[in-house]
């Protein structure tokens, strides 16, 4: 029974029902996030963004990228059956000794290429001869990242996202883009490291094709600010987020996040809260680097719905 009403709340929050009218708040699963430690850190990760999920919290965070690495990630969400999963790659894989890279007018650019996707399944479904049965809903999102340097201390990413659903007959298109800023300077010695993204620009678009009306949705545009200072070799992390729509309500959040690392074991939690009429969320998690080309990560983030436990592996090369 617990599966059933999960599995329809979040078949709603996808906009599987095909009398959607025109609206917003499109796209909810893509604002959950991705990566393991980013998660368990609260989601405070735009000053913060490296690797392959830089795409996501701060493409700029792309241009300190050295090595290729490939990610991915999967969790059961509120552990109802309902399949999220991430597959990212970025920067350049060696070929021999060499490592070839793009270099536009002097500045070195490093790419990104993810996958997000949510998969629920068994949805009760009633047709119009009263027959019973289930379906199955997928949405993805396909996003191409590109940052570089714009100087020593300053860095510059954009993402281009592409939205796609597929719900019974029904199917959706859409296109968004993502910019993002990072600053990293030296205090008393210790790194500090401030971002600026701003996510769907201008509220990106989303068509339905083969449902009643065809609507139109959209995904909210959002701007984040952070901050993260590195204390004592990167060992200790402190860092804050916060984000609000443009021109929209009930969408500004506060994220906090710290971390401390012993050995090749770095242990994080992290407060998500928003500042409208809605619970604040906890998290808790953790990072292992038992080998310089493998990373281990975890989040366990708890929900009256449902614990999620959150699993992602990363290779470098």
């Amino acid at each position: 029974m617990r599966k059933l009403c999960v599995s329809l709340l979040v078949a709603g929050v996808l906009g599987v029902a095909q009398e959607v009218p025109p609206g917003v708040d499109a796209a909810s699963f893509a604002r959950i996030g991705i990566g393991g430690w980013p998660l368990a850190l609260g989601g405070a990760y735009v000053a913060l963004a490296e690797g392959p999920t830089a795409g996501y919290w701060n493409p700029a965070g792309l241009a300190r990228l050295a090595r290729f690495a490939v990610e991915g990630m999967y969790t059961n969400w509120l552990g109802a059956g309902i399949h999220y999963q991430h597959v990212g790659l970025a920067g350049y894989p060696p070929l021999g000794e060499v490592r070839p890279q793009l270099v536009l007018r002097g500045v070195p650019l490093t790419f990104a290429l993810n996958w997000l996707s949510v998969m629920v399944p068994d949805i009760p479904w009633i047709e119009e001869g009263g027959e019973a049965g289930t379906f199955t809903a997928w949405s993805h999102l396909f996003f191409l990242s590109v940052g570089g340097p714009l100087s020593e201390a300053l860095a510059l990413g954009a993402t281009l996202k592409v939205y796609h659903d597929r719900i019974l007959e029904g199917v959706s298109l859409g296109v968004g883009a993502d910019l993002g800023l990072l600053w990293e300077t030296r205090v008393a010695e210790q790194k500090l490291r401030l971002g600026l993204v701003t996510t769907d620009i201008g509220s990106s678009r989303i068509q339905w094709y083969g449902t009643t009306g065809e609507p139109v949705n959209y995904v909210p545009w959002l701007v984040k600010a952070g901050v993260a200072l590195l204390l004592w070799e990167e060992r200790v992390i402190l860092a804050a987020a916060a984000e609000r729509a443009v021109d929209r309500p009930r969408f500004e959040r506060v994220r906090l996040g710290a971390g401390v690392q012993v050995e090749f074991v770095s242990l994080g939690v992290g407060w998500s809260q928003p500042l409208y009429d809605e619970p604040a969320r906890w998290s808790a998690g953790l990072r292992a680097q038992p080998l310089p080309w493998l990373t281990l990560e975890y989040a366990f983030l708890p929900s009256p719905l449902g614990d999620s436990h959150w699993l992602s592996l990363r290779l470098s090369f």
